[in-house]
């Protein structure tokens, strides 16, 4: 039975003690926030970032009460099916890239609603024939 794949936004463990010592890595979830061939961008609540390999990794599904950043994360990212991901966090402002095929006025709604008074901004543009680039701009 082939093991199904991590996508962005999904929780993962970092199964090697090897990575976790040689990284500092939490013995927490980190959610992956890119993905470079078989290499995984991996955010740690703690803001650590970090690159691991595959098969370093197991994917989890926690249970979420979307408190912590991390999980906000999760939740914005698979709300909106993203393909990819560009995380920029600067004094508590963060500014959310993500590659998506659609979105409508339902999920944009929600998004607002899920974010609060930490909303700021969500701007779409087409990118080439079959994605759009959508930019969340919020706080935490």
């Amino acid at each position: 039975m082939k093991a199904s794949p991590i996508l962005v936004g999904d929780f993962v463990y970092c199964r090697s003690k090897y990575y976790r010592d040689q990284l500092q890595l939490p013995e927490e979830l980190g959610l992956v926030i890119e993905i470079k061939r078989s290499n995984f961008k991996v955010l740690y609540p703690n803001d650590k970032r970090c690159w691991l390999p595959r098969e370093a990794l197991a994917r989890t599904r926690p249970d979420l009460d979307y408190s912590t950043f991390p999980e906000k994360l999760h939740y914005i990212i698979k709300k909106v099916h993203a393909h990819e991901c560009e995380l920029v966090s600067d004094n508590g402002t963060h500014r959310l890239a993500l590659r998506i095929d659609k979105i409508d006025h339902g999920t944009v709604d929600d998004l607002r609603q899920f974010l609060a008074d930490g909303f700021i901004s969500l701007t779409v543009v087409p990118e080439g024939m079959a994605f759009m680039q959508l930019e969340l701009l919020f706080t935490a």
